[in-house]
């Protein structure tokens, strides 16, 4: 018998669309009714791409009181009445939010359609977003004798693409700031509302008159209210995992782990609940590749803005602790981290409760291609397509141990660095930027600047048979580099994983722009030189 194919909903965001025409829907409705039940004004920031307008989707549907769409589902254990409330949804993710006039046009229509829906009149008088929001609320539930539901969907979108053009930035901030205020001013008319988002709210002045808001980005009980466990994973996409490794000829479990490597790996409470971006494993059951489908389908404008005028060493952030408070701040040139985590290039690797703060770390494989393809050209001077080419020739020559390969790839991509990235004030600065280009080029499991208890390695790269630990010296010997390996004792914690440990020394020259020399040592102890 052929099995039934399974209808993957890629680029769907509609709830009641899924359900009607059969797709797959992972059911989150049981975090749902948890959150409407202990929450009555929610904020979440997750990543672009992460089903947050799904989840809102849902929502809607719920409020509406549309029963059959869930029946199935684990909602349905804790609902009996499925009341119909008004709700007003408004989606800020669309080009008109970058704009401060689009984004008032697009505030009103959307006031103005409401009105018309439940047939009520505010008065002439009343022209301002934020008065005539506030209005519609009241006036809706006193005729509905209902609270209103608020749903907004993204609403930086308006923010971070603005932050650069102070006026705008003001302009949207004064529109929105008495728009989100009516959350607070009317919560006699309200029964439930959410706000969406990259960017975390705190450190935002517009959000000052609705101090109501509880965030849950960090709390542990909606660490899974965006994105797939492994074990949803499992239970929903078992005829899609079998037929993907029929298709590559593998085994279930072996795709289990390269899916893991690929996708997985995000985190964002205390607790290790991990997640898989939800968007590029969607498209890789349904396409039955490991694409990099997060990458392709967009880089934030205010990333890339950022990369090309921060002056910020970004190969420390592997690794790094913060706060949740700078997590949840606003970015600037000389601290990316915030921006780097809110928009998913960085996530939660572990906790200190000791510190109270988290480690973090780059998600998964998908997520380093993403990085590489932003920054190749601005620090190595390459386009993005031409950096994955070379980072898939590195890794192909380091599977093989080809190591004079390996150096001459490598020669070829610094030789290429744009004059200006050593302009900086700090060369050397500049120099660790390319260093951590590199680092994500190789790629080969991966791991730049790996924590150890003494310093650590500028890169640890992992193949089936072998370990590189490679130290690069700034005006400095080869020599230097690689006694710093044997002094600090960087491949010790190797030496028994049964691989075939190299330690790779090499010296950078700031007047020569290059790599000078290349020092290897191989796994019985004999050293040789890597001539360019």
């Amino acid at each position: 018998m052929i099995k039934k194919k399974i209808k993957y909903p890629i680029g769907i965001q509609s709830f009641e669309r899924i359900r009607t025409e059969g797709r797959l829907y992972i059911d989150k409705t049981g975090i749902i009714a948890q959150l409407i039940d202990e929450v009555s004004y929610a904020f979440l920031s997750r990543p672009r791409r992460f089903g947050k307008s799904l989840l809102l989707s849902t929502i809607e549907a719920y409020f509406q009181g549309k029963k059959h769409l869930f029946e199935g589902l684990e909602i349905n254990q804790y609902e009996e009445n499925w009341d119909v409330y008004p709700v007003f949804r408004f989606d800020l993710s669309g080009d008109e939010a970058n704009k401060p006039e689009k984004l008032e046009e697009y505030l009103l229509k959307k006031i103005n359609e409401y009105e018309a829906q439940y047939e009520v009149t505010i008065g002439n008088d009343v022209t301002s977003v934020g008065g005539r929001f506030g209005w519609l609320i009241e006036k809706v539930s006193r005729a509905t004798g209902k609270g209103c539901v608020i749903l907004v969907d993204e609403y930086d979108k308006g923010i971070q693409e603005t932050i650069d053009d102070k006026e705008a930035l003001e302009r949207n901030q004064q529109l929105l700031r008495p728009f989100f205020s009516q959350l607070k001013v009317q919560d006699n008319y309200i029964k439930f509302a959410m706000v969406t988002g990259v960017a975390r709210f705190k450190h935002y002045t517009l959000f000052s008159g609705a101090n109501n808001l509880q965030d849950i980005s960090f709390i542990e009980d909606y660490a899974a209210i965006c994105g797939i466990t492994l074990e949803e994973m499992k239970e929903y996409f078992s005829q899609g995992l079998e037929e993907m490794a029929a298709k590559h000829s593998t085994s279930e479990d072996e795709m289990t782990e390269r899916l893991l490597q690929k996708y997985d790996g995000y985190r964002f409470t205390e607790a290790e609940v991990h997640v898989f971006n939800p968007f590029s494993l969607l498209n890789a059951f349904y396409s039955k590749r490991l694409g990099d489908f997060w990458l392709i389908s967009g880089t934030s404008k205010v990333f890339t803005d950022f990369l090309k005028k921060a002056n910020y060493d970004l190969s420390q952030i592997h690794g790094i602790w913060a706060s949740e408070t700078r997590l949840s701040s606003l970015f600037d040139s000389k601290d990316p981290v915030p921006l780097l985590y809110q928009t998913g290039y960085l996530t939660i690797d572990d906790y200190s409760l000791d510190i109270n703060e988290y480690r973090l770390k780059i998600p998964n494989g998908e997520v380093r291609s993403a990085l590489l393809q932003d920054l190749a050209p601005i620090f190595l001077g390459i386009s993005g397509n031409e950096g994955a080419q070379k980072a898939r020739l590195l890794r192909t020559c380091l599977v093989k141990c080809d190591l004079d390969g390996f150096v001459r790839i490598l020669d070829s991509l610094i030789a290429k660095v744009p004059h200006p990235i050593f302009d900086k004030d700090s060369k050397e600065s500049a120099y660790h930027l390319i260093v951590y280009c590199l680092c994500l080029a190789v790629g080969v499991d991966n791991r730049c600047e790996e924590p150890m208890a003494d310093g650590h390695p500028d890169l640890v790269a992992f193949t089936d048979k072998y370990i590189y630990v490679i130290e690069f010296k700034f005006d400095q010997s080869a020599e230097s580099a690689l006694k710093q390996i044997e002094d600090k004792g960087y491949a010790r914690p190797y030496l028994s994983d049964g691989r075939s440990v190299y330690r790779i020394g090499a010296s950078f020259s700031s007047e020569k722009r290059n790599i000078k020399r290349w020092v290897v040592q191989k796994p019985d102890g004999q050293t040789f030189e890597i001539k360019l």
